[in-house]
């Protein structure tokens, strides 16, 4: 597994740890078996009975793999489109609360395939789905984006693949997770994030380049609350709660990834700088 599988995995663990789990998901990868794959992880943690969630062995976890879950629902193109039929059959189940588990999971595989009639069927529910539903909507391509605006989106890099997007996206997905791990982590134990970051194999100047783009959005919200001002207007959902309950000073946080990227460029010690920063933000 990749690290930017990786991180994206403990995004998804964090959420359903903290109870934050959104409505959809859009997992988008060139691998489609990547992001199936990451869609029975999800789909096996909100319905895992054991504290390790997913564990693998229950039964719950086992019928999921299986495909026999009465609760997960899959669905994929038949023929070169996932047709209105296909979602109509799902969004009649999506109405009944769950079988034997929390959740009732719909996997929708191949979601740029969606036709434009099961797109805006599919629409409608997403924007006021059931509490006890999840959809998860893969994609190895471009999907309506009416579609990707009521999901959370989340890139899997195809394994082996070291392009400059890939590493983008890993480092957003790292920084994303830095901001959660700041957010449960009192000051007085921030020195072991130090250690962490120092540790671990990172592009540091990216991930700093993506908080500052993860502070933008947070300031822009925060002064204009227009969403078509924010660059993802779901992480910003996400991400908001942890820092107004931390009462963050937006601009002195922007100001201070700043100083530690200039830090960083003057060859400053980089223990101190990333102090600096983990009790900054």
């Amino acid at each position: 597994m990749s690290w930017g599988q990786e991180i994206a995995k403990r995004i998804l663990r964090n959420q359903l740890d903290k109870g934050q789990l959104s409505h959809a998901y859009l997992f988008s990868s060139p691998s489609s078996a990547l992001s199936k794959q990451a869609a029975l992880f999800l789909a096996q943690a909100v319905n895992c009975g054991s504290e390790a969630k997913p564990c693998g062995q229950c039964l719950s976890c086992r019928q999921i793999e299986a495909g026999v879950h009465a609760d997960v629902r899959q669905v994929g193109p038949e023929g070169a489109s996932i047709k209105l039929q296909q979602i109509k059959a799902i969004l009649a189940e999506a109405v009944l609360t769950p079988n034997v588990g929390p959740y009732r999971v719909f996997i929708i595989e191949g979601a740029e395939l969606l036709t434009r009639e099961a797109a805006n069927a599919l629409l409608l529910t997403l924007e006021e789905p059931p509490s006890f539903d999840l959809f998860i909507l893969t994609a190895a391509g471009p999907v309506l984006p009416t579609i990707e605006s009521r999901c959370q989106l989340l890139r899997f890099p195809s394994t082996g693949d070291t392009s400059l997007d890939t590493g983008q996206e890993a480092s957003r997905l790292y920084a994303e997770q830095l901001l959660e791990e700041i957010e449960q982590t009192p000051l007085s134990e921030r020195a072991k994030l130090v250690d962490k970051l120092e540790k671990e194999d990172i592009n540091l100047a990216e991930v700093l380049a993506q908080l500052l783009l993860i502070y933008r959005d947070l300031s822009l919200w925060q002064l204009t609350q227009e969403t078509h001002l924010i660059r993802d207007a779901a992480r910003v959902e996400r991400l908001l709660p942890g820092v107004a309950a931390r009462q963050v000073d937006l601009l002195a946080a922007t100001e201070a990834i700043i100083d530690v990227q200039r830090r960083l460029q003057n060859n400053v010690n980089k223990r101190l700088a990333l102090e600096y920063l983990v009790y900054s933000l």
